[in-house]
């Protein structure tokens, strides 16, 4: 940099982190995740850092927090080179990463797993009054209303999330980096947490912000960079970065391109949908493919639900809106078989599930995907195939070496190839699953789910790490599984996923629901998009004044 008039001005030189020519490669798959990026977050800053599914962009931050080693490039903290060996070794300069599936110490208590590694007092004894009512003053601060005293095995996603965040600032962290932090959390939430992101750049720390939340997230944001195929495309002030030009920079293609209907060899199907209910399978639209009556689930440590009734017709998509800890998880699980219920019926075509198991769920038609992948939905440490094959490895089983239990090899390489495939996924099924991004696996989870010939599908955040893109492609494919006959029930805490996908949307809250919300634009009286999804918003956080939606 130089003056005007024409001699050097030194540059300045301030605290913050530094990427420089990061690279990573990994052998197993032979992807080059990251070529030459570079990345700077600097104090009492918000960064958002964005791309599409696999641009690069949790690999980049994985370095930055000590989880992964470059294979070349610098790291700086603070004007000083540093090599870390472990997040131990970041989070000692600073450097704490909120993962999306936060891993905690099972049967530690949410205070414990809190304070592990940093207990009050002298070093070898812990005092667990202080400790807990450290871990206490900290999250009333902030409003978390975590449950201290349970067991982090029995916490919700969206609680998993918060008592990380509540460990890195109890550890007073002054770079923290949240990967897509709002994905399960209510608009409310969101509102707090950003709040809280607020206070913590007023107090001089940096943030990265990792979402694909676009309107939220440049709403925040100070700063962007967009990673795309593993490259920094752009580093720019938020405010100077329209829709359009964003959008171009993370996808690489134009408006046109974007907004036209999505047609693919791994879909097929036309992204656009029709609002207006599909006409039932066979005509007949008295015969729910799904009943519920009088459901109730009390399990400890889990939210109870009570007396939930429920109707899931043919040809639609039935979206069941509330926050992680309302219920929502409880009723997933016990429809799909996880989960007893104390009381009430399931019943899938005629026949009851209730109480009988997953097995005889999948077994009626029932196929289910829950909302935390690296928990139920796949191994992370095991090969990606393990986790493919899960519903199809019985049918490997062939011939005479079939029936004493040796899987055919060829079959299960073949099933995998063709997930991923579906999922439009490259790389080998072979490598670990934690190698792939979020997106990436949930695009494969997604695939696996639906190749299962099924007539109900039960889905808790489908678009939990998708881009606009598979978002996109999601839409189309969900209507097209629909179309002849099956039936769809969408859990989500997302209320744009819930308007898009959406044919009817039950609110549950405390347990019970407390709304029900009908879009279709072609009928007079009924909601129109905008009012719709903030009705959605105020009866998930019990808002909604009276009268404004139809109450169950």
């Amino acid at each position: 940099m130089v003056s005007a008039r024409g001699t050097p001005v030194p540059a300045v030189r301030s605290k913050g982190v530094q990427l420089q020519g990061i690279q990573k490669y990994f052998p197993a798959n032979g992807v080059h995740a990251l070529e030459n990026t570079d990345f700077d977050l600097r104090r009492a800053e918000i960064h958002a850092l964005l791309g599409e599914n696999g641009a690069g962009k949790s690999t980049l931050m994985h370095i930055m927090a000590g989880y992964m080693a470059p294979t070349a490039g610098r790291i700086r903290v603070d004007m000083e080179d540093q090599h870390f060996t472990s997040p131990a070794d970041a989070l000692a300069l600073g450097i704490g990463m909120v993962r999306q599936h936060p891993r905690l110490t099972p049967g530690f208590r949410v205070w414990e797993a809190c304070i592990l590694g940093a207990e009050p007092g002298f070093p070898g004894l812990l005092h667990p009054r202080k400790a807990r009512n450290q871990v206490r003053n900290l999250s009333e601060r902030w409003g978390f209303d975590l449950p201290l005293e349970r067991d982090t095995r029995d916490l919700t996603v969206s609680q998993r999330q918060k008592t990380a965040v509540l460990a890195l600032l109890l550890r007073q962290a002054q770079y923290l980096i949240f990967d897509e932090p709002t994905a399960v959390l209510t608009p409310k939430e969101t509102q707090g947490l950003f709040e809280l992101f607020r206070l913590l750049k007023r107090e001089g720390k940096g943030l990265v912000l990792i979402s694909h939340k676009l309107e939220e997230t440049m709403a925040i944001a100070d700063r962007v960079t967009v990673l795309r195929k593993g490259k920094n495309r752009a580093s720019r002030s938020a405010r100077s970065l329209g829709n359009e030009t964003l959008q171009a920079l993370m996808f690489g293609m134009d408006h046109k391109k974007r907004t036209r209907p999505v047609k693919d060899r791994a879909l097929g199907a036309d992204s656009s949908r029709n609002r207006s209910l599909p006409a039932p399978f066979g005509g007949l639209a008295s015969e729910p493919l799904l009943v519920v009556q009088g459901l109730s689930v009390e399990v400890p440590g889990q939210p109870f639900i009570r007396q939930i009734d429920l109707e899931l017709f043919p040809g639609t998509i039935l979206g069941i809106a509330g926050v992680r800890d309302s219920g929502l998880e409880t009723l997933e699980l016990a429809l799909s078989g996880v989960l007893a219920p104390s009381r009430g019926t399931i019943r899938l075509h005629g026949r009851e599930l209730a109480g009988k198991g997953i097995r005889t769920f999948r077994e009626a038609g029932g196929a289910y995907l829950g909302a935390d992948r690296t928990g139920i939905a796949l191994a992370p440490h095991l090969p990606l195939q393990d986790s493919i094959i899960i519903h199809a490895h019985e049918r490997s089983l062939r011939g005479i070496l079939g029936k004493w239990g040796v899987m055919e090899q060829g079959f299960l390489d073949a099933w995998a190839a063709c997930i991923m495939s579906q999922a439009q996924v490259e790389g080998s099924f072979r490598t670990r699953a934690d190698a792939f991004s979020g997106g990436m696996l949930q695009r494969i989870l997604l695939a696996r789910e639906l190749a299962e010939k099924t007539s109900l599908l039960i889905l808790a955040e489908p678009g939990w790490g998708l881009d606009r893109k598979n978002r996109e492609r999601l839409t189309g494919e969900l209507r097209r599984y629909v179309k002849p006959g099956r039936g769809v029930l969408l859990f989500s805490t997302d209320v744009e996923e819930l308007a898009a996908l959406s044919d009817t949307v039950l609110v549950l809250r405390n347990g019970a629901f407390s709304a029900q919300l009908t879009l279709d634009p072609g009928k007079k009286g009924i909601l129109p998009m905008d009012v719709y999804k903030t009705r959605i918003n105020q009866a998930m956080v019990g808002s909604t004044q009276e009268g404004s939606v139809e109450a169950v």
